[in-house]
């Protein structure tokens, strides 16, 4: 029977307690036929399971395939891993310390697919949080328009195979940002549930766990999301060339303010990708030049992005970032200083 839905669950270092929990929040669905879901585990350079797929073989509903590479190559790779042994129309992908927040959660995106071919099916999620002062946890709402997380989401194949839309093997941080900014960009029928489906728990070891400090917390590597966002104006180029300019102006304009708030952990690294970007979308910077500037200020705003950072050496930056898309070469002195 032709599946509906591929569930794809990439796991590391997590116990099988942890995966048998999200496994069982599949496992206890209602109102589906199981026949056309399946679920396929990634096992990235972990520990063997006791038994391999048998470890699981209690959960009966479940058509589970378990896949194992030698090696942790992240997340993203490991997703990928998953979709090109997937049959389903559509891919789901789920964390292995998460779980689906109610039993109906699938009967949800079940109906939505029922209604049209949708490129994309997003519903609401619950985000467990801990307060870092207490260490109490608490509960965030995340709303059904994110464009930056997979979460609660299906994605359509037809979509996926149409733009050549994959998990990049070099992004072990921000690859979510990558493949779904994208995956919502090119999409041109989207189905926004009201439902809440996905309850994203909280591991203090998760990557996605900032914690502020140096090296630790994933915003500070600004050398893989120069990267990250130097792939997606790439594929924009190729499929969407109107949009170009607007993400080509938001970047320059972010990575301003982005740099004040998250020190690069990595300086070279940074300049190395920020500049190749720039010299690869260097026919942009004319014609963007004063929206960059204009969007600056505008981050800058009461309620906005950025609100209360510093921006009197704008135009400096400007200066600068001229001089690199003009081909200027940077020394490791001038970055570190």
């Amino acid at each position: 029977m032709q599946k509906t839905v591929s569930i794809i669950i990439p796991f590391h270092n997590e116990s099988v307690y942890t995966v048998f929990n999200v496994l069982s929040s599949i496992n206890n669905q209602i109102g589906i036929n199981f026949e056309k879901v399946e679920v396929i585990l990634v096992n990235d350079g972990g520990p063997e399971l006791p038994n391999g797929e048998a470890t699981f073989k209690l959960l009966k509903n479940l058509d589970l395939t378990y896949l194992r590479s030698s090696e942790g190559h992240g997340p993203g790779p490991a997703r990928q891993l998953g979709m090109d042994h997937a049959h389903g129309q559509y891919f789901m992908f789920m964390d292995a310390d998460d779980q689906f927040h109610i039993d109906g959660a699938l009967l949800d995106f079940f109906n939505a697919a029922a209604e049209a071919d949708y490129d994309v099916i997003a519903g609401k999620y619950i985000e467990q949080a801990k307060d870092i002062n207490t260490h109490a946890l608490y509960y965030v709402f995340h709303n059904n328009n994110e464009n930056y997380s997979f979460v609660s989401k299906w994605f359509n194949r037809n979509l996926i195979d149409r733009y050549h839309i994959r998990w990049a093997d070099d992004l072990r941080v921000f690859e979510d940002t990558y493949f779904v900014g994208l995956a919502m960009e090119l999409a041109t029928k989207v189905k926004k549930m009201d439902a809440v489906s996905y309850t994203w728990l909280f591991n203090s070891h998760s990557t996605g766990r900032s914690t502020g400090k140096l090296g630790i917390s994933f915003n500070d590597r600004l050398h893989i999301w120069s990267r990250c966002r130097r792939y997606f104006l790439e594929s924009i180029q190729k499929y969407k060339p109107g949009r170009l300019e607007d993400y080509f102006v938001k970047y320059v304009a972010d990575i301003y303010y982005r740099q004040k708030r998250f020190v690069p952990v990595d300086k070279v690294s940074f300049m190395e990708e920020h500049v190749r970007l720039l010299h690869e979308f260097s026919a942009l910077w004319i014609p963007a030049r004063g929206r960059i500037m204009q969007s600056i200020l505008a981050d800058n705003q009461q309620g906005a992005t950025y609100a209360g950072f510093d921006n009197q050496d704008a135009i400096k930056f400007l200066f600068e970032t001229e001089q690199y898309v003009q081909g200027k070469q940077f020394s490791v002195k001038e970055v570190m200083r």
